[in-house]
């Protein structure tokens, strides 16, 4: 779910101004959808981090999720210029597609080992 929703927020940044010129999508670029792509990342990230330290004990990629979501909350609820936003939005958005890569990742080899731990 996570992941889904970085990369919905990634395709707003890159894709969606293309669109909108073209075709009438204006209400997409709506500041409102930052904040509700923000509301919808905040718990996806939270739960992802804390669900894959329990998994796997590893925290790089809760360490990728907490600089994500800094970079998307301060393009989010901070006052600046469009391509400030952006600036910050799409390395964001990378870094939780990142983290909740690795983190499942990770999830599925500490799933591995310990089906072989147990049956073993």
């Amino acid at each position: 779910m996570g992941n889904l929703v970085s990369w919905l927020c990634l395709i707003h940044c890159t894709v969606l101004p293309w669109l909108a010129f073209i075709l009438p999508l204006s209400f997409l670029l709506d500041d409102s959808v930052h904040l509700w792509l923000f509301v919808a990342l905040f718990p996806a990230a939270v739960f992802g981090a804390w669900s894959g330290w329990l998994h796997h004990g590893n925290g790089r990629p809760s360490l990728l999720l907490a600089i994500g979501l800094a970079l998307v909350g301060c393009a989010t609820f901070i006052p600046m210029s469009a391509a400030a936003e952006i600036a910050l939005t799409i390395p964001g958005s990378l870094f939780l597609i990142t983290g909740h890569t690795l983190n499942r990742r990770l999830q599925r080899i500490a799933h591995i080992a310990g089906a072989r731990a147990t049956s073993a």
